[in-house]
């Protein structure tokens, strides 16, 4: 479950942020495999001036948690992870192309099984770093997502892109059709995961589900599902 501390630090740290300023984000998701291991997520991002420009800069607070297997001489162990990431960024927008850079400290709390019958905790902090390119055009979109953190040398990556599927002359809502494909790792793992999607946006709010293939390099492959809601404010 998630350390506590490190959840208090997320929501003071999303209570100072400038909310009035407007076009923020929202996002969580949650994903599991068929190992039960998870991955559950919340972030929030928001500018740093209303004034409209082609460069915007803003902040952001991430928090997420994970649970995951690992093998040690043949033996199964369980582990968990918590995480809090607050960052400043500057978003770049030129016609219907948007690049993000964005880089902070990251702050984790790790707890997984000694092979003694106990459990080992420690507490980190490292450097983050990402980047983001996107494209949005009224049939479609790509969306293509790079970050890196200093607490083990993990990186992280996808490229996910949508079509447009219905929307009615009305509009009261729309529906996209699509597919991702994430990589992930450092020395120690290495795992790729790629599959279908299907996002539904109803006004300002939208619901997508994705699932597929999950390969791990260094333990059991299988399947993934998960689901992601995301609406600006």
């Amino acid at each position: 479950m998630a350390r506590t501390p490190l959840v208090a630090l997320a929501f003071v740290l999303l209570s100072w942020l400038p909310f009035e300023a407007g076009a923020g984000d929202v996002f969580t998701g949650f994903q599991i495999d068929n190992k039960k291991e998870y991955f559950a997520y919340l972030g929030i991002r928001t500018p740093l001036s209303a004034q409209e420009s082609a460069f915007l800069p803003f902040v952001q607070v991430f928090a997420a948690g994970l649970g995951y297997s690992f093998t040690v001489e043949g033996q199964v162990r369980d582990a968990s992870a918590q995480f809090t990431t607050p960052a400043l960024g500057l978003k770049y927008t030129s016609g219907a192309w948007s690049l993000v850079g964005l880089a902070g400290p990251q702050f984790r709390w790790k707890q997984e099984d000694n092979g003694r019958g106990g459990r080992d905790t420690r507490e980190d902090i490292g450097a983050f770093v990402q980047g983001e390119t996107f494209y949005w055009h009224d049939q479609g979109n790509v969306h293509a997502i790079f970050s890196y953190t200093a607490l083990d040398r993990f990186y992280w990556g996808r490229i996910r892109g949508k079509v447009l599927t219905c929307r009615p002359e009305n509009g009261g809502y729309a529906a996209y059709l699509g597919w991702d494909a994430t990589g992930m790792g450092n020395k120690d793992f290495h795992a790729e995961l790629t599959g279908p999607l299907a996002e539904l946006q109803v006004g300002r709010f939208f619901f997508l589900v994705r699932g597929g293939y999950q390969y791990t390099a260094t333990f059991r492959s299988g399947t993934y599902s998960g689901f992601e809601i995301y609406f600006p404010f």
